[in-house]
């Protein structure tokens, strides 16, 4: 694969003719001035109504794909941080050092991490600045919860949610409860019954979701210059969440607080197609809709990643192929509905600057395995020769699985055991090497990863000696491309925990801290049942 796609100048005298499909005048500006991008955490295809049509919880979702293309073959990060920051970096994550020198599975950020995005990056809201954009983030900020962290740090005008993972147990003792910010400026605190955004107080019913809907539809309807909207739903997440309104809404259904909440996202997303046509702007917004992390899967109030095996935090299929759908009625999109390109979410940055008339940074080498590289000609003409043909999975530092083309290699193994799953070979809750006779599947007949090819104890296979070579090279690429810095999640303390942020004292929410301020090296986090 070239940096340059075969074709190429070709290609630079169709854009212009896409995005007008009718005369453009010299001056024009193409229709797309505006990003919408909506992440939601954990989330899976079995979810959603685009790759499931049994399911009927997501019709707006589901509606996007009637003005844009359903990405089948999008794979986000192992966890949500590294997946937002390979979106908003437009670089594999992992590349410049969003990882633990202590631990091979580390990607999530802990409640009491130091981790500030560093000043080398140049990320998405920095870059639109630069035409004057106005930019709003609305939702869960999972790249840092300390003062410094802030969106409002990097060029995010402003910013309404949270900074910490909902998962945790606060009690105010060893964890100061999350507090709800406005810009930098706490104003609740989540969990306490005594503020007005009291979240998951009772029986996972909560007005953060509608809090969200509200702020975002003023934002869209106020504005008068190019704008991007950044919103990460977190309902989903652990524990789901909805407001009274949903409550029960999926009694015919799943009947799950989980399926509620699904349904509020659902009309979430309604909103804001409904907020963009009454202000005239649909035809010049980019929606972006991605789950930037797959379905937890693994109780009752668990999501479906069906057809895949595994669960969030997985190398399997189950744990990184997410549903996304990218969608503008302003763009003709070539009768083309459905994409198998093979992206990540760095591509999706740099597809997204594309077609707002950015140029989106080079590839530093040939196969473009630390930035993204633009789809857009991919994602209109259907034609996937000279694109992305390889996607690489990261668990923190350690290379876990490498897909290129129809066939996947499992370099490592683990995986959550997910209720009724079992994966020969490959489930362990134990890191298990399997470099040097990797474990291959074939994704497009068996996206399930049910049968595999050969690898572990079984080499007989005389397509896995005709395919392995071919992926055992690529993987050294790889690993000759990807040098890892230092990691830069492996200092934690107590204090960086939310005691005191800015605003407290002002509306009596500081919290006393209780623990001893001392930086160490951070621990592997409970979550990942490692500890």
């Amino acid at each position: 694969m070239s940096k340059h796609p075969p074709g190429l100048h070709i290609w630079i005298v169709l854009v212009p003719l896409l995005l007008c499909p009718g005369s453009c005048e010299e001056d024009t500006k193409p229709p797309l001035e505006n990003l919408v991008v909506i992440n939601v955490e954990q989330l899976g295809w079995g979810d959603v109504g685009a790759y499931s049509p049994w399911r009927s919880d997501t019709p707006n979702i589901d509606k996007l794909g009637d003005s844009g293309v359903i990405l089948d073959s999008l794979y986000s990060e192992i966890s949500a941080t590294a997946t937002s920051a390979t979106f908003l970096s437009g670089q594999l994550a992992v590349s410049w050092g969003l990882h633990s020198s202590n631990n091979a599975e580390d990607t999530q950020l802990r409640e009491d991490s130091g981790f500030v995005l560093p000043s080398t990056l140049k990320i998405l809201p920095q870059i639109l600045k630069t035409k004057d954009y106005v930019t709003k983030y609305i939702g869960r900020w999972n790249l840092g919860q300390r003062t410094e962290a802030n969106p409002t740090k990097f060029s995010f005008d402003s910013f309404l949610g949270t900074v910490s993972d909902s998962g945790v147990k606060y009690d105010n003792l060893r964890f100061p409860n999350i507090g709800f910010y406005r810009n930098e400026r706490i104003v609740a605190r989540m969990f306490d019954p005594n503020t007005k955004e009291d979240d998951l107080v009772e029986d996972g019913v909560s007005n953060l979701t509608k809090v969200y809907t509200d702020d975002m539809e003023v934002f869209i309807k106020t504005q008068e210059k190019p704008f991007y909207l950044h919103v990460s739903l977190d309902a989903l997440k652990h524990r789901p969440y909805r407001s009274p309104k949903f409550a029960d809404s999926s009694a015919e259904s799943r009947s799950t607080n989980f399926t509620d909440a699904l349904r509020e996202v659902d009309e979430f997303v309604g909103v804001v197609v409904r907020a963009l046509q009454e202000t005239e702007l649909a035809d010049k917004t980019l929606i972006i809709f991605a789950a930037q992390s797959t379905a937890l899967a693994s109780h009752y109030e668990g999501g479906s990643n069906s057809p895949f095996t595994g669960a969030t935090g997985d190398s399997t299929e189950g744990g990184v192929r997410v549903p996304a759908i990218i969608s503008c009625p302003g763009l003709d999109w070539g009768g083309n509905t459905r994409s198998k390109q093979l992206m990540n979410f760095a591509d999706l940055h740099a597809t997204a600057l594309s077609m707002l008339g950015f140029t989106p940074a080079a590839c530093k080498e040939d196969k473009c395995v630390k930035e993204g590289m633009d789809m857009t000609e991919s994602l209109v003409t259907g034609d996937t020769t000279g694109h992305r043909d390889m996607i690489t999975i990261y668990r923190g530092r350690t290379l876990m699985a490498l897909r290129r083309g129809r066939y996947k290699a499992h370099l490592m193994s683990r995986s959550t055991f997910v209720p009724g799953q079992f994966l020969d070979n490959l489930t362990s809750y134990k890191l298990r090497n399997t470099t040097k006779l990797p474990i291959l599947f074939d994704v497009v007949s068996d996206p399930g990863e049910r049968f595999f090819i050969g690898g572990g104890f079984d080499t007989s296979s005389s397509r896995y000696s005709d395919v392995l070579p071919g992926l055992q090279k690529e993987a050294e690429y790889v690993e000759e491309n990807v040098p890892l810095k230092d990691g830069l999640l492996n200092e934690c303390n107590v204090k960086w925990r939310e005691w005191t942020p800015t605003g407290c004292l002002d509306l009596e929410l500081c919290v006393e801290m209780t623990r001893e301020s001392k930086i160490r090296m951070c621990n592997i986090p409970e979550w990942t049942g490692m500890g």
